[in-house]
């Protein structure tokens, strides 16, 4: 049952960014001109942007080839977050190697990457045919199990 509700959250979150109008132009009258300049120097391959607004920063949701991103930019135009979906042919060499060595015969299901001003951390979740594995890699390398839940529909 846990697997089913989080595949299931899994899978409609990813949706919803998927499901974004699309927006070829790139600018917002809400976004102002820092956050913009910014958003096209880093995201020039973006689509399907759409963005949201606070009175600090601003959030723009959208695709780059397979990948659904996310990302916060502050009013001054300094990047603060990148979330970003995808399956595991997209995680780095180095950090493929290591869960696939450390979780031997199990399948990645789905990986969120997160970066800020600490680094790079990947969130990923690994199941095999009884169990599903929430496992976090940190900027360091560090592989941390941080839950383990029997598959309900084994």
């Amino acid at each position: 049952m846990k697997l089913f509700i989080l595949t299931a959250v899994l899978s409609l979150g990813l949706n919803a960014m998927a499901a974004v109008p699309s927006n070829p132009t790139v600018t917002n009258p809400t976004v102002n001109e820092k956050v913009i300049k910014t958003f096209n120097q880093v995201f020039s391959d973006a689509r399907d942007v759409q963005w949201a607004t606070t009175a600090t920063y601003s959030q723009a949701s959208f695709r780059s080839g397979s990948v659904a991103t996310r990302v916060m930019i502050d009013n001054n135009g300094t990047l603060i977050r990148t979330i970003r979906y995808y399956k595991a042919n997209e995680l780095p060499s180095h950090v493929l190697y290591q869960i696939r060595k450390q979780y031997e015969g199990k399948d990645i299901a789905g990986v969120t990457e997160v970066s800020n001003s600490e680094g790079t951390s990947y969130h990923l979740i690994v199941n095999d045919s009884r169990n599903l594995y929430k496992v976090t890699v940190d900027h360091s390398g560090t592989i941390t199990q941080e839950a383990k839940y029997k598959r309900a529909d084994y």
